[in-house]
């Protein structure tokens, strides 16, 4: 196992900046109640009591391209859908890494060996579906298993949904979406509220694919009454309900009276004022006219307001489940030796990097980011070490370096950060042509002509599961042009333990599997792990029982106004 070696000291100045991010940090710790292990920021309890009524205000700086969940694959239609619709299974409502545990929705139970609802060979799931749950008014019918059969069908044939290639772990869904069945023979209504999934191969993360927002649960119905309108109508079964929707202005949901969830919501309503600049909606903020920043904190404004005595304590912060890696592609020039690979992530300084996103990221260590099932705090990874890759890059035969190219997306920050990049691997001799990503879009000739190329990647899990990250970024199906693995790296021994590590149930044996994945991945390094990005936002002071979720990052339904 690779460890990362103490940290420098003084490698990188202390600036004024850099002080204020800590004073702010401090403070929004103190204020916060502290951090967890993971590096959430938690809220502390609210002095006083949850309590009803009261509108809360977000702000987005985009707008909904359309509220059906099917095809809405935005940040803004997320939020606000996750508001509106549910699904069979859903993550638990707390911030940090207990927010990344699935947890029954719709369902009665997460399938489990234990609880019947999971086959001994993993490959059959049975869900039992809650009572009394009613869709929204104005249908305001009780639920059925025929309607989630309907809308995971329904999800499947858009093909625009990103569980949809995860769904074609179930029997039947593949000749489903291409047109040659009627229905998927693998999701049977087995009564009313039963619905059973038969899958071709044992695969635990199907069930985080269940908990995405695309496999939320919708009427037929009110889908075939509004068609491709349905978008701008959503109904479902969550505890908000659309009352208005103003282009280019304001989303207004109000209190589902039909909820299921005793004494949920809390809020009589929500509104989302859309297309509003983030710095604007700041002061607004201030002023009194918005209560959370829904795209979080300019991050021009971040120090500032977290040194504000008065401000500091309304900030709140959560990792991304993301990621920014520097990619090698291993067919081309001295990329296809490893020990040029690790070389390369040694030479870069993190920390540095992280300076330049002036608290918008912080250094990533390892391929799993921090709240992310197997990452391992000081576990196997690289830190800053130029002699070390400097000896390496010598070991591999290339002494005085060699010429490569790197593509990154050349706009604001992102230039910075590769340019920071460049300058550390030309202090170890190798010497990058930076290239947009505009100019990059053909790998193949780069390949066929042996020129070194590398790339950057930024990488946004669509759940909270390792294999979200082994599947699409290290397999051999991710390894061609315009596919998911830019690095073109795959080894058969890494299918096998994906394979294996997917059917196994137990999750403390499957977790093992992916640490074990992750050492293998350090000692080939086609990926170089440089930051995880953090969402940092802040709330009103009359906004009670707000957290951040580290899947859905807002959870409108436990806050309440104070």
């Amino acid at each position: 196992m690779i460890r990362r070696p103490p940290r420098r000291a003084a490698a990188t100045p202390v600036t004024d900046l850099a002080l204020l991010l800590m004073l702010g940090l401090v403070l929004a710790l103190a204020a916060c109640g502290g951090a967890t292990a993971d590096g959430a920021v938690t809220a502390s309890p609210p002095v006083d009591q949850p309590r009803q009524g009261g509108t809360l205000t977000l702000s987005f700086s985009s707008e909904p391209t359309s509220l059906d969940p099917a095809v809405a694959d935005d940040e803004a239609a997320r939020r606000v859908a996750h508001d509106i619709y549910q699904g069979l299974v859903q993550y638990a409502p707390e911030p940090g890494s207990a927010g990344t545990e699935l947890v029954p929705c719709l369902a009665t139970e997460v399938p489990s060996v234990e609880n019947g609802g999971l086959s001994v060979d993993g490959r059959t799931l049975t869900f039992h579906l809650r009572e009394g749950i009613r869709f929204q008014p104005p249908l305001s019918r009780e639920l059925t298993a025929d309607d989630v059969k309907y809308s995971l069908e329904r999800m499947m044939r858009t093909r625009r949904a990103p569980a949809a290639p995860l769904f074609s772990a179930v029997v039947g869904a593949d000749r489903f979406a291409e047109g040659r069945a009627d229905e998927i023979s693998g999701c049977e209504v087995v009564d009313e509220r039963t619905l059973r999934i038969r899958l071709r191969r044992p695969d635990v993360s199907f069930l985080n694919a269940l908990a995405m927002p695309c496999c939320a649960v919708q009427p037929r119905e009110w889908v075939e009454r509004w068609g491709g309108e349905v978008g701008r109508h959503p109904l479902g079964t969550g505890p908000f309900v659309l009352q208005k929707w103003t282009r280019g202005q304001e989303i207004v949901l109000t209190r589902n009276p039909d909820y299921w969830e005793a004494g949920m919501p809390y809020l009589d309503g929500v509104s989302y004022r859309v297309s509003l600049d983030p710095t604007d909606a700041l002061l607004r903020l201030e002023r009194g006219e918005v209560d959370v920043l829904g795209d979080g904190l300019p991050a021009a404004e971040i120090a500032r307001v977290t040194a504000d005595p008065q401000l500091g304590g309304l900030v709140r912060a959560q990792p991304d489940l993301a990621a920014v890696y520097l990619y090698m592609d291993v067919r081309t020039g001295p990329f296809r030796d490893a020990k040029v690979r690790r070389a390369l992530s040694w030479a870069i300084d993190r920390d540095k990097l992280a300076g330049l996103q002036a608290g918008a990221a912080v250094p990533l260590w390892q391929f799993y980011p921090v709240g992310m099932p197997g990452h391992e705090e000081g576990g196997s990874c690289y830190g800053y070490d130029p002699k070390r890759a400097r000896r390496l890059l010598a070991e591999a035969g290339y002494p005085d370096g060699f010429r490569a190219v790197l593509s990154t997306d050349d706009a604001g920050s992102d230039r910075r950060l590769w340019r920071s990049v460049q300058a550390d691997l030309a202090a170890v001799g190798v010497r990058t042509r930076l290239r947009g990503l505009g100019e990059a879009r053909d790998v193949a000739p780069r390949a066929k002509s042996g020129t070194p190329a590398a790339g950057s990647l930024r990488w946004r899990m669509d759940f909270p599961d390792p294999s979200d990250c082994v599947g699409p970024l290290f397999s051999k199906a991710g390894a061609v042009r315009d596919g998911t693995n830019p690095s073109f790296w795959w080894s058969r021994w890494l299918e096998r333990m994906y394979t294996r590590a997917q059917a196994t149930a137990d999750p403390a044996a499957r977790l093992t599997m992916y640490v074990e994945m992750q050492d293998r991945l350090a000692r080939q390094a086609p990926y170089v792990a440089c930051l995880q990005p953090v969402h940092t936002t802040m709330c009103s002071r009359s906004t009670g029982g707000f957290y951040l979720h580290p899947v859905y990052r807002t959870d409108p339904a436990r806050y309440w106004k104070k």
